[in-house]
């Protein structure tokens, strides 16, 4: 293929980096370190006629694409294939703040657009980590803080752009391409390459209620109940999460607490601070917190609090079950499990589902009607040599969430195949996904993905 790609580099404007390049090697690497590929090559788009001129090589040559947005997927789909569109170039975000929309290129990440937003005292709901790529997450659903009050990323899309598998450019909201709309609210990466998306943005800030509480692991039962008693009560204003994990050498961590496994709660709250900081009071009730470093601060900041414990390169095995609720069998599952974590990285995160994801018109999104909590294995540890252990502790995890009644699964967490994506879509959302799948991608060419086949 070696001479073939002559032929690619004088059809694209953007760069092409192959495996003898320099930067060929930093343009493969992914967030997982797991994932090692070696694609033929790699094309840095410079806009959509590079992506219509790539599918088109891609037709001629009969060759496998993939596409790559944030490389945030734990899965790796971004390295799928023979050749790689990747779109990290095309970061942008025009913010319209008397609409109260926002146009997003599909190469930005998520703390882009809360910077862009924010300037406007606006926001969209992305994921709980700043350098998620927004393609991926929204394609996928996209559940973050903002979420008790907005619902998804996808269920705030408005219009995308995108272009199809044989080249042509297609902009596609509710009146236009129902159809295709519905399926790219949680249907994922599979019915072409998206360009751009349109959010519907809402007013907030300029400070909510963010940081965190530190407990023991013998605290959980009690504070689990008290989290699990809040978030029944339907605050909307209330986002929390529950995370395992051990004491990172923080300035607000004790010293005497750091190395320790411990239970956090990050107890957000997008509405006033103030009654904010009433409101979770009972999770100071239910224990003696080993820290409090719970403050008012900017949607920024709570959005990028969580970056230093999910640096890029590490290796990664996760998974993410949907479960009724948080029994108590089940919190001391956890508990076990987070004293027996082989990796001092390796975070299990418990979070609820919003009642305004659960309310949201209907989409392609799976799980808004089942399971009322996400437990969500996070294994992440640096010596490939440690392989064996870290993979078991996920696989052991997993298996103890399951004996809960799980209902469904977050697919963006997850390393799914077809048929895991097909159960946690059910029968009749996965033949809907079917037949866009069939109208608009009749020869498989996005099958790198949370795949459905034609």
């Amino acid at each position: 293929m070696t001479q073939d790609i002559t032929d690619l580099r004088a059809t694209v404007r953007g760069e092409v980096l192959t495996p003898q390049d320099a930067g060929y090697e930093d343009a493969r690497a992914l967030h997982n370190g797991m994932i090692d590929r070696r694609p033929a090559a790699i094309v840095r788009v410079s806009g959509t006629a590079d992506v219509v001129g790539v599918l088109a090589y891609a037709r001629e040559h009969a060759l496998e694409v993939s596409v790559r947005g944030g490389g945030h997927g734990v899965a790796g789909h971004a390295l799928g294939g023979d050749l790689v569109i990747d779109l990290s170039a095309l970061r942008g975000v025009t913010v319209d703040a008397a609409a109260r929309t926002a146009v997003v290129q599909a190469g930005t990440i998520w703390g882009e657009v809360d910077q862009a937003t924010q300037a406007h005292g606006l926001a969209v709901p992305g994921g709980r980590i700043s350098h998620t790529g927004v393609a991926g997450l929204t394609l996928g659903g996209g559940e973050g803080w903002l979420s008790a009050r907005y619902g998804l990323s996808c269920d705030n899309l408005i219009a995308v752009e995108l272009v199809t598998a044989d080249g042509r450019v297609v902009v596609a909201d509710d009146e236009s391409e129902p159809e295709l709309m519905w399926a790219l609210r949680g249907g994922g990466g599979n019915f072409g390459v998206v360009m751009s998306f349109t959010f519907r943005l809402h007013p907030l800030g300029p400070l909510v209620l963010g940081g965190m509480l530190g407990y023991r692991v013998s605290d959980a039962p009690a504070v689990l109940d008290a989290l699990e008693r809040l978030h029944s009560a339907g605050h909307d204003d209330f986002a929390p999460a529950a995370v395992f994990l051990t004491a990172p050498p923080a300035p607000f961590v004790p010293g005497h607490v750091v190395g320790r496994p411990i239970l956090a709660i990050v107890p957000a709250w997008l509405g006033d601070p103030e009654a904010g900081a009433e409101v979770i009071r009972p999770l100071f009730e239910a224990a003696t917190p080993l820290f409090d470093a719970v403050q008012p601060m900017p949607y920024p900041a709570l959005q990028s609090m969580l970056d230093d414990g999910s640096q890029p390169g590490r290796r990664n095995r996760w998974s993410a079950e949907f479960v009724p609720g948080l029994d108590p069998s089940l919190i001391s599952d956890l508990q076990d499990a987070a004293i027996a974590a082989p990796s001092p990285l390796s975070q299990l995160i418990v979070s609820p589902l919003p009642e305004a994801v659960r309310t949201a018109p209907d989409s392609a999104f799976p799980s808004r009607h089942g399971g009322r909590w996400l437990v969500h294995p996070v294994g992440v540890w640096v010596d490939p040599g440690d392989d064996p252990a870290n993979l078991a502790w996920v696989q052991e995890v997993t298996a103890a969430i399951r004996k809960h009644g799980v209902t469904g699964s977050y697919l963006n967490l997850e390393q799914a195949d077809d048929d895991r994506v097909r159960w946690a879509m059910g029968v009749r959302r996965y033949r809907r996904l079917q037949q866009v799948k069939a109208a608009w991608d009749p020869g498989d060419v996005f099958r790198h993905c949370a795949h459905v086949s034609p």
